[in-house]
């Protein structure tokens, strides 16, 4: 899988496979909110989310770094078999997008 560059930030190839779908209540870290524009913010959330449409799914985390060497994390906190497990409420249901160093 490669890498894919969306304004100045590339999301890096997945490691492994997953069952996650980042459908979930989308959350922005206080340190994302500040030095992303939403554009930005949303550009990666809908990057995400069209490689988990065209793959099926995805492995639980995202990682997008610039060429300032910033490196995002965006996480996703339950995967396909928790939810329909029905052992967790939607309050667990959500997914975060924070700087690496926020982790």
């Amino acid at each position: 899988m490669t890498s894919k560059t969306i304004t100045k930030w590339t999301r890096k190839p997945q490691e492994k496979e997953g069952s996650y779908f980042f459908a979930g209540q989308f959350y922005t870290t206080s340190g994302v909110a500040t030095e992303l524009t939403v554009e930005e913010i949303m550009e990666i959330y809908v990057d995400a989310k069209n490689y988990v449409w065209h793959n099926d799914g995805a492995d639980y985390i995202f990682v997008y770094t610039d060429e300032q060497g910033r490196k995002l994390f965006f996480i996703d906190n339950l995967n396909k078999e928790m939810i329909e497990s029905g052992e967790y409420g939607p309050e667990h249901d959500y997914c975060t997008l924070m700087f690496a160093s926020e982790y």
